[in-house]
């Protein structure tokens, strides 16, 4: 597998660094994160845009960029069943039925808690009347468990809503309201195509910058999502994500992932993969490297251990660069 001596030590580096997390209870404890939000487009299109001709080109654009956790936005239950066919490393939530905002992750890395990967866990009201042709968006949540260290975190992945502002808002506090009724305090990860811009209401609300209205729950404080993309590129004007299959940069940025409390942005990336002038969807890619802090909630037993440490097979593969943890900044 390796050519030289040198390959085998950095391919071992990176599964340290990448995929071997400490046990619990130190300072420098971490797990490191690499988080990608993709909408694959529900289609169907006429060629060269049809799902059979985009497919080979979003398999090369997983493999080549091998994420831990995908937040898919727009994945039909066969778009879904055709990745996991080719990525016998992932595996997917829902396991069943309907596979709207998928959640992809390494099978390899992570087990999925399913007593709290449950996204009807908090209220949903009746839509308000001004919605006008704003439809109702939820959250689909996911607790992933890492098998080596046992250290825990939530992803909730979203589609707003692209017509209505009042639906944006109103989702946007039913994500609030369910990330405060989890059932453990384990750091929180947004990922999705929020179809708003920067300022948009909805977005203010996630950074905790808009205080809810009268529908919202006004329970707890204020949470406040760091936009990870921003964080480390604040004056980047080329920021769309948006290209309708043109590969147009300067669009609307409307893709995001958010990290919570506990998470620091090691890396935070627009993926512009192409091939021959051709896309994979109509939206770029957006990828984070991201690194959860143990704090003394992650590593109480509200993080379980999953299985003992991963077999030498798994962590073979991991180190040949299948679901790696994330990759050096």
């Amino acid at each position: 597998m390796y050519s030289s001596l040198p390959a085998l030590i950095a391919a071992v580096a990176l599964l340290g660094a990448a995929c071997a997390a400490s046990e619990p209870g130190g300072a420098d404890d971490s797990l490191l994160v690499e988080v990608m939000s993709f909408n694959l487009r529900w289609g169907p299109d006429r060629e060269p845009n049809s799902w059979a001709t985009r497919q080979k080109l979003v398999l090369d654009l997983l493999r080549a960029e091998a994420p831990a956790v995908v937040g898919l936005q727009e994945s039909r239950a066969e778009y879904v069943d055709a990745l996991l066919a080719q990525l016998p490393r992932y595996a997917a939530y829902p396991t069943a039925g309907s596979r709207q905002n998928s959640i992809l992750y390494c099978k390899l890395r992570f087990r999925l808690d399913t007593n709290t990967s449950d996204e009807d866990n908090a209220r949903v009201d009746a839509p308000a009347a001004d919605w006008g042709q704003g439809s109702v968006r939820l959250p689909r949540s996911a607790r992933l468990v890492d098998g080596r260290s046992g250290l825990a975190f939530y992803v909730y992945n979203n589609h707003f809503d692209h017509r209505s502002a009042a639906s944006r808002k109103w989702s946007a506090g039913v994500l609030m309201d369910r990330v405060r009724a989890r059932t453990f305090a384990d750091p929180v990860i947004l990922t999705g195509d929020f179809n708003a811009k920067t300022h948009d209401p909805a977005i203010s609300l996630l950074r905790g910058e808009s205080p809810p209205d009268e529908s919202e729950s006004e329970a707890g404080k204020p949470l406040r999502f760091v936009d990870t993309f921003r964080t480390l590129h604040p004056y980047e004007i080329r920021v769309g994500t948006y290209h309708d299959f043109l590969g147009i940069r300067f669009g609307p940025r409307i893709d995001y992932i958010f990290a919570g409390p506990g998470i620091r942005v090691q890396r935070a990336r627009i993926l512009r993969f192409e091939q021959h002038g051709r896309y994979p969807s109509d939206h770029f890619p957006v990828a984070a490297t991201l690194q959860l802090e143990v704090t003394d909630a992650i590593a109480s037993p509200s993080s379980p251990k999953a299985a003992d440490d991963l077999d030498p097979r798994a962590a073979a593969q991991i180190a040949s660069g299948e679901c790696p943890a994330g990759v050096s900044p």
